[in-house]
């Protein structure tokens, strides 16, 4: 199985060149460093942690870890990978000097082996699951430990992985901690040969969010500056074949708030000047924020086409659609909306998120519907009624307090690591 699958990388890998070189509108370039993909990194010396943190996504989870872990050890030598260029700039923007950053090795054998020889790290911290065999296997042989962090592991990724049973009980059999986010991830990674010694669940560190009041303070002023006294929804991380949909309903939120504004936030900046141009092909126009433009009163979508905003951009609204969710990838986290006081809505496919799912609609934080008119109404309720407004806001913001803890719990059990 292990021959096979790395038979099946060779002729994948021009596909994964092309997704990250291939120069895109506002998609930051990789440059002169793609040669750091293939292990040609320049030497790092004395690394104590090699910490890979996929892309943007990860980058932020992880950047309250790494602080709090500099301030107890200054002394240690991190070494942060990211696979995309969009990663490696918000390490950059996040961490600065705390880290060193180089561009993770592909999961080829030769790749790998000289990425680990080059840098001999002492031990790898994955975020989330971001699981390569050839990492995993040649981190065993050279006895690396190797802990996932937040770990999630939805219904879906365990039946791919049970399908291959045997290669998969080997691929997990080299890891030695998994810190999953929550009781049913762990039982999957259970069901997938991790032994249950190795396994803690820690909650997800995503909701030790930092003190948010600084960050509400500047989204008020921005959106007096921006919107004036107008209603404001936020759709955000949406994804291609979704903003069309969410077209569909600003407009149909409009029929009953023809005042109401929404702010769009495409996942991908490569999508930006594509969103924008769906935007003018519906004969609708947009202001947007990359050229620090404000809307006018006859403009119905504010493009917040900006990295690392994502925070401010919730600050500003009253309700949030939580992305990737109308079309199958899953969603994204609603813990940032949630503890901005945001209620929210999504559509059915939020698998990638269930847990806190379950939890804000159990307290009527959330709703959830692939039926644009439902998520219309439901808008054109909370947008109007401002009382039950806060009151799903609230109940959303208890949710994110009553699972605080995750961070500390996560450095305790990874210090204890040998």
């Amino acid at each position: 199985m292990k021959l096979l699958y790395n038979l099946l990388l060779i002729p994948l890998l021009p596909l994964a060149m092309y997704k990250l070189y291939w120069p895109k509108a506002g998609k930051p370039s990789v440059g002169k460093r793609w040669v750091e993909h293939f292990g040609f990194s320049k030497k790092v010396t004395g690394v104590d942690l090699w910490l890979h943190t996929v892309s943007v996504g990860e980058v932020i989870a992880a950047t309250p870890l790494i602080k709090q872990l500099k301030q107890q050890q200054p002394e240690l030598c991190i070494l942060v990978t990211t696979t995309t260029a969009t990663g490696a700039e918000q390490v950059a923007n996040k961490l600065g000097e705390l880290v060193v950053h180089r561009y993770a090795p592909f999961d080829l054998w030769p790749c790998i082996s000289l990425f680990i020889h080059k840098h001999q790290p002492k031990k790898l911290w994955i975020m989330e699951t971001e699981l390569w065999p050839n990492w995993l296997s040649i981190c065993g042989k050279k006895q690396i430990p190797v802990s996932l962090l937040n770990a999630r592991m939805s219904q879906r990724s365990c039946q791919r992985y049970l399908r291959f049973k045997t290669f998969s009980r080997q691929l997990f059999s080299n890891i030695n901690l998994v810190l999953a986010q929550h009781q049913d991830d762990a039982q999957r990674f259970n069901l997938l040969g991790v032994d249950a010694a190795k396994l803690m669940v820690s909650g997800s560190i995503k909701y030790d969010l930092p003190n948010t009041e600084t960050i509400q303070q500047q989204a008020a002023l921005l959106r007096r500056q921006l919107f004036d006294q107008r209603l404001v929804w936020i759709a955000a991380s949406t994804h291609k074949g979704e903003d069309e949909l969410i077209l569909e309903v600003m407009q149909k939120v409009r029929t009953q708030l023809p005042d109401s504004v929404l702010v769009l936030v495409p996942r991908h900046p490569e999508r930006f000047d594509h969103v924008a141009e769906l935007i003018a092909e519906r004969g609708l126009s947009c202001a947007r924020r990359s050229l620090q433009q404000t809307p006018s009163v006859e403009q119905t979508v504010y493009l917040a086409d900006t990295m690392g905003e994502m925070m401010l951009m919730y600050g500003c609204a009253d309700v949030a659609f939580i992305g990737g969710s109308l079309v199958k990838v899953g969603g994204h986290n609603y813990l940032e909306a949630a503890a901005m006081r945001l209620p929210c809505v999504a559509g059915e496919y939020d698998y990638n998120f269930s847990d806190i799912s379950q939890q804000l609609q159990a307290q009527g934080a959330l709703k959830l519907s692939s039926d644009t008119e439902q998520l219309a109404n439901w808008l054109k309720a909370w947008l109007s009624d401002s009382t039950e407004r806060k009151q799903a806001g609230e109940a959303g913001l208890n949710i994110v307090k009553q699972n605080q803890g995750a961070l500390a719990r996560s450095l305790n059990a990874l210090l204890a690591e040998p």
